[in-house]
């Protein structure tokens, strides 16, 4: 389709190319303004076509023109146009190529959704669309332009898994809503995973409740069916819900279950004596960052025998799950640190808390969309570095840009 024709003047060109070597960016200004008056004028004489068909129509008998009403448009990749709407005596006219109430291009309107949702503020957003576009996109505008990417972003959650993830971290979590007055639990359970390359992903954000095992093999299932190759799994990283590892392994058979730490020692410290618990902290500390397999054997061997029967509970609390902490260490050292913990996880479901916290009444759709937007948000904020390179090294493997990530992913 072509709508749009230039024509260049010599002598004018020759004008126009000394403007250049007088002061380049007024002569920049001066084209651009030219440009977007052919486009408006291109715009306007499509609009006028547009009502001619419109008059023709035969319900339109009687029916005529009634001059025109100017209209600031912005276009993507162009800028604020201005363009002769026109009208009709009857007032039926609606244009579809500028639509009544529409200032800008939707394309434009998807973009500042994902600008948003990649970490810009409404405000920032503003700025730049004064600076650019010409026109001062407001919150409440950027706010609302999160509907237009609001099924891809549902659709992002639960999309094929084609990538290969070698360990997958698994807990559940529940977010606060308030509904009719009242707060209500909703319930979720959250996959996080490492693919070869060593980046994290959600995997998955289903509903269901965290100590029942049997949500846990839904949801396992339902990865399955999404394409995740479940002989490829190493290691799931979890808490310590009776049945859980057993289903874990019932659904991959190749991985071992390690135990978190954190949620290990706390369990521990509770069944340890007040006047031990420094003591038995520093000896834990001691198995935990043991250099070595071997060496976290010994240390808790230590703590055995340093503890004796003064913390007995303690220690056999341990003791049941001492092989599920150490599992990390049959893994490559970049990564000891990253699998001693669910802390991965435990952060994804901090940011789904916190940003669901000040929601008012919502529904169903509305949760899911938000759900989304944060998971999508986390994971172009893990495009700028592995989980096994230390943080002031990402910075020089930044790799996909994190907007073009967004930009990649919802628009595809």
């Amino acid at each position: 389709m072509s709508v749009i024709k230039f024509e260049i003047n010599i002598p004018e060109a020759v004008k126009a190319v000394s403007k250049f070597h007088e002061n380049r960016k007024m002569a920049l200004e001066s084209l651009s303004q030219e440009i977007k008056q052919s486009i408006g004028k291109a715009f306007s004489r499509l609009l006028n076509t547009e009502m001619a068909l419109f008059i023709g129509k035969a319900d339109q008998n009687g029916n005529k023109r009634n001059g025109y009403k100017e209209k600031d448009y912005t276009l993507k990749g162009v800028g604020t146009i201005r363009v002769n709407i026109p009208q009709d005596r009857k007032g039926q006219f609606e244009s579809l190529i500028i639509p009544k109430n529409e200032r800008m291009d939707p394309r434009l309107k998807e973009d500042m959704a994902i600008l948003h949702l990649a970490g810009l503020s409404t405000r920032v957003i503003s700025l730049i669309s004064r600076r650019l576009l010409g026109l001062e996109i407001g919150k409440d505008m950027v706010t609302n332009s999160l509907d237009q990417i609001s099924p891809r972003a549902i659709s992002w959650l639960t999309r094929p898994l084609t990538d290969t993830y070698w360990a997958l971290y698994i807990d559940g979590t529940n977010f606060n809503l308030q509904r009719r007055g009242s707060t209500e639990k909703e319930p979720s359970l959250v996959v996080l995973g490492i693919n070869q390359d060593g980046y994290r992903s959600v995997l998955a954000i289903e509903p269901g409740t965290k100590d029942n095992v049997e949500s846990w093999k839904a949801v396992f299932s339902e990865l399955k069916r999404r394409g995740l190759d479940l002989s490829k799994v190493q290691i799931g990283i979890m808490d310590g819900l009776p049945g859980l590892e057993n289903a874990f392994k019932e659904f991959f058979p190749n991985a071992v279950t390690a135990r978190c730490w954190v949620h290990a020692l706390k369990n521990t410290l509770t069944k340890t004596p007040a006047r031990l618990r420094g003591a038995f902290k520093m000896l834990t500390d001691k198995i935990m960052y043991a250099p070595s397999e071997k060496d976290a054997r010994l240390a808790f061997e230590e703590l055995k025998q340093t503890m004796g029967k003064d913390a007995q509970r303690a220690v056999n609390c341990l003791a049941k799950d001492i092989d599920s902490l150490l599992v990390h260490y049959k893994f490559e050292k970049s990564y000891w640190r990253t699998l001693r913990t669910t802390n991965p996880i435990e952060r994804v479901n901090r940011e789904l808390k916190r940003r669901t916290k000040s929601m008012g009444t919502v529904g169903e759709a509305t949760l899911e969309a938000m759900v989304a937007f944060i998971a999508l948000r986390l994971e172009m904020n893990w495009r700028r570095g592995k989980v096994n390179e230390k943080k002031l090294e990402n910075l020089k493997h930044i790799g996909e840009n994190v907007i073009d990530f967004a930009f990649s992913t919802l628009n595809s």
